[in-house]
């Protein structure tokens, strides 16, 4: 089952959003006026924050951060003039007025092109190059290979497959969760976390538009096992257009 986060305990995190991670809205549907967070504890307003930015890394909400019904929800108004179909970013931070500490995370959701969705119905072909993808190996002291893969390693919606076996070809079969989270450091976006899906025994998948601008990503990846120590690796994913 996929989650929207890695997250955070003890301090204020996330229960509920408006609009949700990873939730593709229809263009033809109105378009998100407002995005809402709910935390499990009171944030301070005047030391928290709701960024919502676009694929152009320009900002969409109108910076005027309030609390909804609940002093644990935190609302900030979207500029209707921007919102357009596309990839969204949501940068959040908040100081728990209940504990003192800061937590910070994101997510993306999408707008839908309806007229993109129609010509794709009825066959009619766009000007788009195949993508060759992204695919990269590495081995772990412990004799581990993680193969790891984005298609089609572009802008939006992108399909992320890892294959988890030893050096000698068999599965590693006592994994527990594998995690995948990420980052843009220049683009200061993420880290945006969730959990891969088990596709067949040492396969795990995940699908998703977290690569939401072009650039260079870190894809940090980390491996559960049962009776073992976890396996933390990183993988540099440079995105283009």
């Amino acid at each position: 089952m996929s989650i929207s986060y890695i997250p955070v305990y003890g301090h204020a995190s996330p229960t509920t959003y408006s609009p949700t991670p990873n939730q593709v809205l229809k263009s033809s549907d109105s378009s998100p006026d407002k995005v809402t967070i709910t935390f499990t504890e009171r944030p301070e307003i005047r030391a928290s924050s709701i960024k919502v930015i676009d694929q152009n890394n320009e900002r969409v909400d109108k910076n005027d951060l309030k609390n909804g019904d609940s002093d644990k929800t935190l609302i900030v108004s979207l500029d209707s003039s921007k919102v357009v179909p596309g990839i969204y970013t949501v940068n959040w931070a908040v100081l728990s007025k209940d504990d003192g500490h800061i937590t910070k995370g994101s997510y993306v959701f999408t707008i839908e092109d309806n007229k993109a969705e129609q010509n794709s119905s009825q066959g009619i072909q766009t000007n788009t190059t195949q993508a060759s993808g992204f695919s990269k190996n590495i081995t772990t002291q412990d004799n581990v290979v993680l193969d790891f893969n984005v298609n089609p390693a572009k802008p939006g919606l992108n399909t992320f497959s890892l294959g988890v076996h030893y050096t000698n070809g068999t599965d590693v079969e006592n994994i527990r969760n594998i995690f995948l989270q990420f980052t843009n450091a220049e683009k200061n976006l993420g880290p945006i976390g969730d959990t891969m899906n088990k596709t067949h025994s040492g396969n795990y998948s995940l699908q998703g538009s977290y690569l939401s601008q072009e650039g260079e990503w870190q894809v940090k990846t980390t491996v559960q096992r049962i009776g073992q120590y976890d396996i933390n690796e990183n993988f540099e994913v440079p995105i283009m257009k």
